[in-house]
C-alpha cells in the first residue's frame, strides 16, 4: 500500500490519480474534504457536501480481466465496514450501498488507457460519513451520523482500506469469484422482480444472482438475461 495523499478541496480524486497516474505508485490513495466537479457513472454529477468521504484509490493489476470486479470489491468493503459499525447496510448492483432504502456510498472506478493499454484503475468512493438533511441532493441519501454511528472520515477510510488490501491481490488474479458469495449475501434483490435500465428500454424480470462473472442474472419473460452494464430499478 502506497501513501495517502490529502486535499481540502479538489476538482475530482479521480481525475487527480488519472492525470497522474505515471508518476504515481500503485496503491497510491488521493482523499478530499471537498470535491468541486465530482461525478458518478454515466458523468452524473456528485455533490461533495462537507462531512462525507471522497476517495480514489490507484491500482495497476498486471492483469486486466477483472477490472469490474474492482468496484464490486469496494462496494463489499464499504458495505462491510458499515456493517462492522452497526449499521444494517447492503448492495445494490453493481456500485452502490444502501442504508434503510437510501444511498449511503456510491463507487465510480475509471480505467487509465495510454497508447499502450490500460496502465492503471482509478476506484472513486462516496461515503456519506456525518451530514445531515441530505435530501436535497437528488435522490434518497442517509449518513452513517443519520444513522446513529459517530465516526472520523479517517477512521472509516482506514476501515474500508484494510479490508480492500487483503482481498485485492485474489480480487485481481481470480476476479469476483472471490467475493461472490460475500456479495450476494449483502444483495436482498435475489428472487424479486426488478428491472434493470440499461439502454433504450428497460430490461425486466426476476433476479437469479450474480454470476461469477460479477454480472446480474435476471429471469425474463423472453428467456434468461445477462446484464453487463445498467441502472437497477426496484
Amino acid at each position: 500500500m502506497a501513501q495517502i495523499i490529502h486535499f481540502d478541496e479538489i476538482d475530482s480524486t479521480n481525475t487527480y490519480l488519472k492525470n497522474n497516474c505515471p508518476q504515481l505508485a500503485d496503491g497510491t490513495v488521493v482523499c478530499a474534504d471537498r470535491q468541486t466537479a465530482g461525478r458518478g457513472r454515466f458523468d452524473r454529477k456528485w455533490i461533495s457536501q462537507d462531512g462525507g468521504l471522497y476517495f480514489s484509490v490507484l491500482v495497476k493489476p498486471q492483469k486486466t480481466d477483472f477490472l469490474p470486479n474492482f468496484t464490486q470489491l469496494m462496494a463489499v468493503c464499504v458495505c462491510t465496514a458499515a456493517e462492522q459499525l452497526g449499521a444494517k447496510a447492503w448492495l445494490k448492483w453493481p456500485n452502490d450501498v444502501l442504508a434503510e432504502g437510501k444511498k449511503l456510498c456510491g463507487i465510480l472506478s475509471e480505467a487509465v488507457v495510454t497508447a499502450s493499454g490500460i496502465s492503471g484503475v482509478v476506484i472513486g468512493v462516496g461515503v456519506n460519513i456525518a451530514q445531515e438533511n441530505l435530501a436535497h441532493v437528488g435522490q434518497p441519501a442517509i449518513s452513517l451520523k443519520e444513522l446513529g454511528i459517530n465516526i472520523t472520515k479517517q477512521d472509516f477510510l482506514q476501515k474500508v482500506l484494510t479490508l480492500f488490501w487483503r482481498d485485492y491481490p485474489d480480487v485481481a488474479q481470480r476476479g469476483f469469484a472471490v467475493i461472490r458469495q460475500a456479495y450476494e449475501e449483502r444483495f436482498p434483490y435475489i428472487g424479486k422482480q426488478i428491472s434493470v435500465k440499461n439502454g433504450a428500454a428497460p430490461v425486466s424480470g426476476t433476479v437469479k444472482g450474480v454470476s461469477p462473472r460479477g454480472t446480474l442474472l435476471l429471469n425474463t419473460a423472453q428467456g434468461p438475461e445477462e446484464i453487463y452494464i445498467g441502472d437497477l430499478i426496484v
